[in-house]
This record gives C-alpha cells, structure tokens and sequence, in this order.
C-alpha cells in the first residue's frame, strides 16, 4: 500500500511542474451535449453510462474509481418498488429501514448506523447534488432519474466528508421541448400497490419547461401481525403496514446558452405500523427447554408484543442548481432547505408483560391525553386514529432543519489543453430538536396476579442539538500524453461545529433547565456537549489508458468525521466507562484502490475489476445490545435497573475487499450483466463494551438476562457496564461477499409489439453476524425474480407480470442475541420480565405481481 500511496502522490506532484505537451481536446460542443443527456436522464445507448462522479458528465469507463449506476430504466425494468430494493442489484451495499428514525446503509463492510453517527454517517446521500437525510430517499421512490454510489472516501470534490462511499440520487427533469407524461402501476399478491406519474409541460420552448410528479404507494411492510389480534379484534390493529404519499415539482429555464436554472419542490408524507417479528426459543436453540408458552415459527410473522410501534415522517425539501458558463469556465451553485417532522411511538413492553389478566392496566384511546407530555401528544399520537392499546409506550418527536450551500467553479474547456479544476466553498447547517418521554410502570407486586400498576413514571426529556460545517475545496487534473495519462489530486479543509443542550421536562412541575438539577445529572445526559473540530482530506489518483479500450489506475484518499455523541441512554448516573462509550473522539481513515476498466467487442462488452484497502482510527461500531446498570428517578427516589442498549465503541478497524462488474450485449436483443463485491472489515485489537457475567474479559455467548446483584458483582465498584479488549472481530453484519446476476431476452410479437423476459438473481454469502451469538449465523442463499411481459417497440407501453423469490427462498438473517424482555419496577425493585422468544428478521415472502406503464412524448 505504500507504493500505491508514493506513486499516486508522486503522480498529483507532478501537477505543479507540468507544462507539457497539449492533447487534442475535446470539444466544448461534445461535452455540452453529454451534459444535457444526463441531466435529462436520456442514457440511451445499452452500454454507455454517463456519470457525474466528478462533477462533470463523463463516461463511468472513464473515471479512475469504483462507480455502480443504477439507471431509471433498471427501475422499471426489475419493478424496484422502494428505496432498499436496490441493494439487490448492486453488490455490497446494504440497506435497511425499520422507522422514520432507522435507517442503514453498509458499503464495503462499515454500517452507516446513522444512530451512532450523528450527523455525520459512513455514507453520505445526495439528491440532485445535494445532501440530504437518508429518510428523504428510503420511503419510496417516484420520477427516479439515476442513482450513482461511488465507493470509497468521498468528500474532495462533492459535499461532505464520507469514508465509505456516497450515493448520489437524480430525479428526471424538466425537458425544454417537448410534452410528455407518463403514468406506472403496479399491484402485487401481497397486497402491494403503488402508482406513480410524471407530466412533462415546455411553457416556453427550448426556455423554460416545468415538470409535475407524484406517488401514492401503499404495502403491509414486514407483514408481521401480532398473535394478540385474536384476543382482542376490536382493540388491536394488528398488521404492519407502510403509507406514503407525496409530489414533486420541478423547473428548468434557460434564457441563454449559457445559463440555466433548475429548481425542485417536494412534500412527502409517511407513515406505517410494524411489530417486532419473534421466534419460539425452543424452536432455535436446541438447548432450550420445552415451553408451554404458545410455539411461534420463524415465518409464521408474528409478534408476541400486542401494540408494535407506529411512525409517521413529514418532508419537505427544495433544491436550488443553477450554472453559468463564461470564457471556458463554469460557475455552480447548489442550495438545499429541507425539514423533517417525525413521530413514533413504540411500545415498551416487548415481552408483553402488560396483558390482561395479569396487569390491571386501563386501555387508552387514540384520543386520551394521559401518559404523554403534550408536544408528543400532539404532534405524534393524534396522527394514528387506530392507536387504541394500553401498552406503556416510549413517544418521541423529532424536527430536521437543514440548509445547505455549495459554490464551485471549474474549467469548462482545459486550460492550455492539459488541466481541469474544481475549486469551491461549502456550508451545512443542521437543527435536530426532539422531545422524548418515556412510561415506566410502577406495580405493587410483579409477582402477584394481577399486579396492580400503582404510578407511572414518566422521564421526559427536551433536547435540543445544532451542528454547523463550513469548507472550502479543490481539484486539479492533468491529461497528458494524447489523453492516455491522468493525473489527479484534491483537498478539502472543514470547520465542524455542533452544540447540544437538552432540557429535561418534568410532568408534575413543567419544562425545567439543567441548571435546576444536580451537574452529574445534566453531564450524564450530555447536557452543553460543544464540539470544534477542523481536519484536512485528500484524494489523488493516477490512470493510464493502455488502449482505447483498457484504462489502468491506482487511487488514495483519506476521510475525517466527527466522533459522534450517542443518544437513546436515558440512565441519570453514568460511569466514565459508560460515557466512553457515548461520547467518541473524531474518526480519521485512509483508503487504497487499484483497478482495471475495460471495453471490448466494439463497445458490446465491459468489465471492471478493483481491489481496495481501508484503514479506521477511531471507527464507530454500534454491537448488539448490552446490559447496563440504569438509574432512573421518579419523585425524587433513585431507582437502578437492568437494562439494555447498543452501545458505541471507538476502534480500530481494516478493510479489505475486491470489486468486480461486467456486461455484454450477447445479440442485438439479448443483454447479460454480472455484479461481485467481496469486503472484510475487521476490528483489530479493539476495546468494546460487552457482556462479561464471569469476568474473564472475554464476551459472552447468548447470556441470560442477568439479576441486579449479578450485574453490579461483574461490572466492578464504581462501574455500570463491562468492557473487553484485545478484540478481533468483524465490523459489520453484512455479507462479505455479494453477487448478482441480470438478464434480458426481446423478441417481435407484431409489427409494433415486441415480448421480453428477463430475470434478476442475487446472491448473498454465508455470514456470521453477531460473534457473540451463536445462534445468529446466516447461511449463504439467493433470491430468483423473473418477469415477462409485452410492449411497445417505441416505448408507449409496457405490460409485465413478475414473481419475487419466486423459489420461494427463506432464511432467518438475523436473531436477536438476548431473549425479549420488558422493564418491570416495583416499589422496592426494579428488574426485567423475560419471555420464551427471540426477535428475528427472514428474508421476504414470495410474490407475484402485475405492472402497466403507459408513457408518450419526452416522457
């Protein structure tokens, strides 16, 4: 890797003696017209990809780094209904939504866990250049333009600073020419349906031009269904679901030549109801004892918990892109102002303890303003008029106001034939507030029947949270030699600034500041947590195109985030172990690629190949759930508990992996392509907080739920959570290695008609998860989908009937380390209720299905 490192740095030294000879440039007039085809999503020809992965529109087999592209028409064609449904065609990416608050992305072997993060994740999104909350693109998606992830350190040239990749997102635009439209259904056996269209209007030919879409798009999510909506019909609504709606208005002008504006509108509305899917234990552990509890299987989809959580998300975001071109320059402006408003409500009584008759709890209606603080009461549990159960709930509202700022200039033609820059200025700016209040019931007796609940204790907490990130940047290349030889090489200074001040709310005597409370209590909370950070990055790469058709190149960057300030640990006592594990140091990390791009039988084949190494200081790795010591209070008395939560440790962590894409058009009608991904991320010698009930450093595999005394006797005086070191383990729960495989075969049916089938395999290698469990290995599988169907030649129509895992493949990918568990206080105690049941997550149910596209003019 020093080699790679010498000469790549040695290439972009270069730059500043270099005079050389010129190249044969190439046109002003070429480049304009590969720009106005991205931009307006029109990437015709089968096999050349136009990308902006450096700002400028070029050809993917031109740019010396790893870049997948998922096209507008793979959407259509493979029936991508959501955001996550994507990962299935682009190997080593990860996605998974779970909430409004829940959303992941892993890309060569490091999580997203925007949860760990902050503001600041593994893998940053943008949309249509600029960068945007992950929960702006995983609700659904609608008028798709094109979707780049470009893997490795990112930051020099676009946005903020990521270390394992960005995926940048476009949405179709206006045309200046012509009318057009279209509308795309679809309805499937799981009672999926979702219905998108887009109007295309030229007000002005050739000046101006506005584009109108929008999406209605309903599906039963997980499709698990708690067992309790037998018991209780009228009381519990008892499926998952997800409901999201939303437009989009779009707007180019281009008086001049020269200039051009594009401005985008959109509002989002979404929400959904899920419930955390369960297995019997005796049905996965063989040395578990039989139960008497109910048998529930692992594709059964069924919940033991009676309410489940609901959410409920609202956007709104407006993007501002205009250009002027003068004297071979470029100047670029993009401006983001996006809000979030989001709600949901969950359940705290995961094990279902709260149930009659064993607990004389008194079920509230939707309407019922008890339990909740009144903003929650509000803006979160007046929006589901089906919330009707009584479990004790954790209720949170969170708000997102972003405003984002970038200027670039940059060569528009070559300077003196040889260089291109890039040079700009970036700002983002970040509110997060949220309110959370969570219910603790306080019973007489746990043990009696019915355990009468005396009180509830309510933590209500206010937090309030800015974040603020100024840079400035720039890039310089050089094409030398007749344009076979590139060399490269880019920086970026930021200045990082966030502030944190919660407020605690009391029930009984109303908002209150920490400066009323004892300072342990507000530092354990995190209260005043005031960051000023500032670090350089840097990219350099270095290519040589062997032939026209073979491009050679090696590539190093570096990347910085800052250490993220762990939320969601609510206990009023900490130890300095446990806020280590809360409040981390910046993240710093180096990257090596080297990789080949190639072209073959006149443009009818392509194949790439890279091999990357990356380096962590101070990764954030977010384990599974961890026994702690909590303390809570409630009228002034301190009560300590058992208690659970993901904690964050700050290690090292090397990743190693391969790449490799490949395509061919076989007959003029019959397309195959070929996607691989293998990465190891691995912590090396790290620290990690862990169970460890006997002491002997090393975490524990599958432990029980420990009582208060067994917990205090492990964790040590003074302390509220163990740590282990000297740990050697993955870093992630994804795959290693991931594959898929495309194909499309097209044949004359009439004159105007034409009949396809395609199909799309991926697959998914054997993974061990969570090393601790022993029960959460996964085992390699695959999911089949094909379609088929009839259309029009021009592209009018499209008639296609699909199956989705149609083989029917299913697999548990993950099981829960710890049985499900609820809190349970008493005047005297506090402790945990554990059931006879592991939450578990299995691959979806087969489907089949039916999709209609009817589209005319620019379309």
């Amino acid at each position: 890797m020093k080699i790679i490192n010498s000469l790549v740095l040695t290439g972009v030294s270069v730059l500043s003696l270099t005079a050389a000879t010129a190249h044969a440039q190439a046109s002003a007039d070429q480049a304009s017209v590969v720009e106005d085809r991205y931009q307006s999503g029109d990437l015709a020809p089968t096999n050349e990809i136009i990308v902006s992965a450096r700002r400028r529109a070029e050809s993917v087999q031109d740019v010396p780094q790893t870049v997948n592209v998922v096209t507008a028409e793979q959407v259509d064609k493979l029936n991508l209904r959501s955001f996550t449904d994507i990962q299935n065609v682009v190997p080593g990416l990860q996605l998974q939504s779970s909430s409004a608050f829940s959303n992941q992305a892993t890309v060569r072997g490091i999580a997203f866990a925007p949860e760990a993060s902050g503001n600041n994740p593994s893998v940053e999104f943008y949309l249509n250049d600029a960068p945007i909350s992950s929960a702006f693109l995983f609700q659904t998606t609608f008028d798709f333009g094109q979707l780049e992830l470009q893997r490795g350190p990112q930051g020099t040239l676009r946005g903020r600073a990521s270390p394992s990749g960005a995926i940048a997102v476009t949405t179709r635009r206006p045309d200046l020419t012509e009318i057009g439209g279209y509308i795309n259904g679809t309805y499937s056996s799981i009672d999926a349906r979702k219905l998108e269209g887009a109007l295309n209007l030229p007000l002005v030919p050739d000046v101006l031009a506005v584009r109108l879409a929008g999406v209605v798009d309903r599906n039963d999510a997980s499709r698990v269904r708690t067992v309790a909506e037998d018991l209780y019909p009228d009381l519990v609504d008892g499926g998952a679901y997800r409901r999201s709606e939303g437009w989009r208005g779009s707007v180019r002008f281009e008086p001049v030549n020269w200039a051009s504006l594009d401005v985008m509108y959109q509002r989002l509305h979404s929400k959904g109801h899920r419930f955390e899917q369960v297995i019997s234990e005796s049905l996965i552990n063989p040395a578990a004892p039989a139960s008497t509890a109910p048998l529930i299987g692992a594709f059964d989809r069924r919940a033991i918990d009676e309410q489940g959580s609901y959410d409920r998300q609202d956007q709104e975001v407006f993007i501002v892109n205009g250009e002027v071109r003068f004297a071979g320059q470029k100047l670029n402006y993009v401006g983001s102002w996006n809000d979030q408003d989001n709600g949901i409500i969950a359940s705290q009584d995961n094990a279902n303890f709260f149930s009659s008759p064993r607990v004389n709890v008194v079920r509230r209606s939707a309407g019922d303003p008890t339990g909740f603080d009144p903003v929650c009461q509000n803006e979160v549990k007046s929006q589901f008029a089906t919330f009707t159960t009584g479990a004790y709930n954790q209720c949170t509202h969170s708000m997102s106001e972003r405003r984002s700022h970038e200027l670039r200039l940059s060569s528009d033609e070559r300077i003196g034939g040889i260089f291109d820059y890039v040079i700009g200025g970036f700002y983002d700016h970040n509110e997060n507030p949220s309110n959370l209040t969570v219910e603790t019931p306080v019973l007489l007796n746990p043990n009696a029947v019915p355990a009468n609940v005396l009180t509830v204790a309510r933590v209500a907490i206010l937090r309030r949270g800015e974040a603020t990130e100024k840079s400035v940047f720039g890039n310089l290349t050089a094409h030398l030699l007749d344009d076979r030889l590139e060399i490269s090489g880019g920086l970026r200074y930021i200045d990082y600034k966030s502030d944190s001040l919660p407020t605690l709310q009391s029930s009984a005597t109303g908002s209150v500041t920490c400066a009323e409370y004892a300072n342990l209590r507000c530092n354990a909370l995190g209260v005043g947590v005031e960051e000023d950070e500032n670090a350089t990055i840097y990219t350099g790469s270095i290519s040589y195109r062997v032939t026209p058709d073979i491009m050679v190149y090696a590539l190093t960057g570096s990347s910085w985030r800052p250490g993220p300030r762990v939320v969601g640990n609510f206990s009023t006592v900490q130890s300095e172990r446990e806020q280590s594990f809360l409040n981390l140091p910046p993240e710093r990390s180096k990257s090596y690629e080297v990789g080949v791009k190639t072209s073959f039988h006149g443009g009818r084949g392509r194949f790439n190949l890279s091999a990357f190494y990356q380096d962590f200081e101070n990764y954030p790795f977010r384990g599974p759930p961890i026994f702690y010591i909590s303390t809570n209070e409630s009228n002034g008395v301190a009560a300590r508990s058992v208690a659970t939560f993901n904690f964050v440790s700050p290690v090292p962590v090397e990743v190693k992996g391969v790449e490799a894409e490949a395509s061919y058009q076989i007959m003029d009608r019959w397309s195959l392509g070929l996607n691989a991904s293998y990465a190891d991320g691995r912590i090396k010698n790290g620290t990690i907080a862990c169970n460890d009930l006997n002491g002997d450093g090393i975490p524990d595999l599958s432990p029980g739920t420990p009582t208060l005394a067994q917990l205090q006797a492990a964790v040590g005086p003074g302390q509220t959570i163990s740590q282990c070191s000297g740990i050697d383990r993955r870093a992630t729960q994804a795959p290693k290695f991931s594959a898929n495989v495309q194909s499309e075969y097209a044949f004359d049916v009439s004159g105007n008609t034409d009949g396809f089938v395609r199909g799309l395999y991926s697959f998914f290698g054997k993974t061990q998860n969570d090393p601790d469990n022993t029960l959460d290995n996964v085992d390699a599988y695959g999911l089949l989908n094909l379609y088929a169907g009839i259309r029009d030649k021009n592209g009018a129509w499209e008639l296609a009937f699909f199956g989705k895992n149609v083989t029917r493949e299913r697999e548990i990918l993950s099981v829960g380390n710890t049985l499900v568990t609820t809190t349970v206080r008493s005047i005297t105690s506090a402790g945990a209720v554990t059931s006879p049941y592991r939450q578990i997550n299995v691959t979806a149910p087969r489907e089949f299905g039916v999709n209609l596209r009817v589209a005319f003019g620019s379309r």
